[in-house]
């Protein structure tokens, strides 16, 4: 009888991918408007990675995350099951919900808000010697048109984050096989990546499906 597949929520997987690549997540991150009871916008996974982190021995990142260690990285992650994308609220001119953002999460003092989010509107990304602020979006299928727009910022697929996922835990399996405190998606990645030593077949096994789905 074949296998049934691992269901994955994709802020879930989204969270363990950024969390295995050192970042300091907060998923949901919803800004409220000052009036009124509709939510302004919300950001699926916000995260920030330290330029000089380091676990363990022999431990590299993924590519993207390798080539950050100069600066702190902070990640403003959109995640789909299907085609990459971006919030629209973030895009919109008219808007000030990627300002709101910026300034709830405490990330600038608040007069350097303004062209941060005027970077990151044309870009995708906002880079000072301090810090690098970049749209992230994670899905299973690249968008070209978001490629040409945003040429500089990431786009990942659910396959490599599956793909390096696998290459952690089986390559730190010692190390990482003390985990009770682990949420119930790392669990079931682990026992998982435990029962099948190879890479596509993990990949293979898993079905990532929409929060709540």
């Amino acid at each position: 009888m074949p296998r049934q597949p691992l269901i994955i929520q994709t802020e879930g997987l989204a969270y363990w991918y950024l969390r295995l690549n050192g970042c300091f997540t907060t998923r949901n991150f919803v800004v409220h408007p000052d009036s009124g009871t509709n939510q302004k916008t919300d950001i699926d996974v916000l995260a920030v990675r330290f330029p000089f982190r380091g676990e363990l021995s022999g431990m590299k990142d993924d590519e993207f995350f390798e080539r950050c260690r100069t600066q702190t990285l902070v990640l403003l992650a959109e995640v789909k099951t299907s085609r990459c994308s971006l919030n629209r609220s973030w895009l919109n001119p008219d808007s000030d919900a990627l300002e709101r953002v910026i300034r709830a999460a405490g990330l600038f003092p608040r007069h350097e808000v303004p062209p941060v989010g005027a970077s990151l509107r044309k870009s995708g990304q906002y880079r000072s010697q301090l810090y690098r602020v970049s749209f992230l979006a994670l899905g299973d299928e690249r968008d070209e048109d978001l490629a040409a727009t945003y040429p500089e910022m990431p786009q990942i697929l659910w396959p490599g984050v599956l793909t390096f996922i696998h290459e952690r835990f089986r390559g730190f399996r010692r190390q990482k096989r003390s985990h009770t405190q682990w949420d119930g998606s790392g669990q079931k990645l682990w026992d998982l990546s435990d029962r099948t030593p190879d890479a596509e077949e993990f990949v293979a096994a898993v079905r990532v499906v929409e929060n709540g789905a």
